[in-house]
């Protein structure tokens, strides 16, 4: 998130819906800290979307002003709490997504020099060096077929 104030410009679309996270981050954060202040933030929601059902010209986007009534309401310090719990879980959901999607790496020997050729710079004819290899999974055949198969006899019945 970033400083704003009240303004026209509308914000990205991954500005918006990493504010909402934030809104909602800060609402359970909220319930652990100080409860009496959750009313007050969802009363600032509820003017913002009636001030844009009303066509006000700043509230045609919701986010800014949202942002900037809602950071006005609670204080700097939650709100930047908020902020720090959000980039936590942002973080996280990297670094699990990160593990689940990178594929295992092999590791294999490959001879840096040729064991054939005595070379001066060297002193082992041997010297190796690992190499990182991407393992990508085949498809199994069995599964490929079954799908055909079914796909087949889906489009004849």
């Amino acid at each position: 998130m970033r400083a704003t104030t009240l303004r026209t410009k509308t914000p990205s679309r991954r500005h918006r819906l990493d504010l909402f996270v934030v809104i909602n981050i800060l609402l359970n954060h909220l319930e652990k800290v100080n409860p009496r202040l959750i009313p007050y933030v969802k009363q600032v929601l509820k003017d913002c979307d009636l001030l844009k059902k009303k066509g006000h010209p700043q509230y045609q986007s919701l986010a800014i002003p949202m942002e900037f009534h809602i950071r006005r309401t609670i204080g700097e310090t939650h709100w930047n709490e908020a902020l720090v719990l959000f980039a936590a879980r942002k973080r996280l959901r990297a670094k699990v997504t990160k593990k689940a999607i990178a594929p295992p790496v092999l590791r294999q020997c490959v001879p840096t020099a040729n064991p054939f050729h005595n070379h001066a710079a060297t002193s082992s004819s041997s010297v190796t060096r690992t190499v990182p290899i991407t393992y990508h999974p085949q498809p199994n055949v069995q599964t490929i077929l079954a799908a055909y198969q079914a796909q087949a006899s889906s489009v004849k019945g």
